[in-house]
């Protein structure tokens, strides 16, 4: 596929990038890396655990492993939620970059060096939300992941039974979080 891509773009300087996750086998991942990268990929980004983990840590190793081996950029993802995530992750891999994905579900600053979701930060996401329209699902969706450190677990079970946006916008001004 990637091999098609290029030939049909035909600019050998437009960039093709991959997201992958580790098979379980170590081996099995950089031998696949290294066929992507023969096939003109121009970085991968890893997930660094295999397609039924869930819970369980990134496995950094098998990154690292990709990292030495491949001559283009690699790029981590998975397990990263603060500064101090990414600073370990880029210590123990090498990697080129980080890709956040629940991280910055949870906490959109995290990057400006924020431990968890800043309210100003909730404050404009319903904001700006509100004023293009964001459909219900994925305005609530993204509260509830910002309000992961700032509700108790009760709280959590109210807020996720939310089913409009008046309902939601009542409840942050009851809670004094607008």
């Amino acid at each position: 596929m990637v091999r098609q891509v290029r030939q049909r773009i035909g600019d050998e300087s437009f960039t093709i990038s991959i997201k992958i996750r580790i098979h379980p086998e170590a081996r099995k991942t950089v031998d696949y890396c290294q066929q992507l990268e023969k096939a003109g990929v121009s970085f991968i980004s890893i997930h660094g655990r295999t397609e039924k983990q869930r819970s369980q840590p990134v496995t950094i190793e098998t990154i690292r492993l990709v990292k030495d081996i491949v001559r283009i950029p690699v790029v981590a993802n998975g397990d990263m939620f603060n500064l101090a995530d990414i600073k370990n992750v880029t210590e123990k891999t090498n990697v080129d970059g980080v890709m956040c994905a629940r991280g910055m579900l949870e906490n959109p600053a995290l990057f400006a060096g924020f431990q968890y979701t800043p309210l100003q930060c909730i404050k404009d996401w319903v904001e700006i939300s509100l004023s293009l329209g964001t459909p219900f699902t994925c305005f609530h969706h993204h509260l509830m992941y910002m309000l992961e450190h700032i509700h108790t677990k009760a709280e959590k079970r109210v807020f996720n039974t939310l089913a409009s946006t008046s309902a939601v916008l009542d409840y942050l001004r009851d809670s004094h979080l607008l």
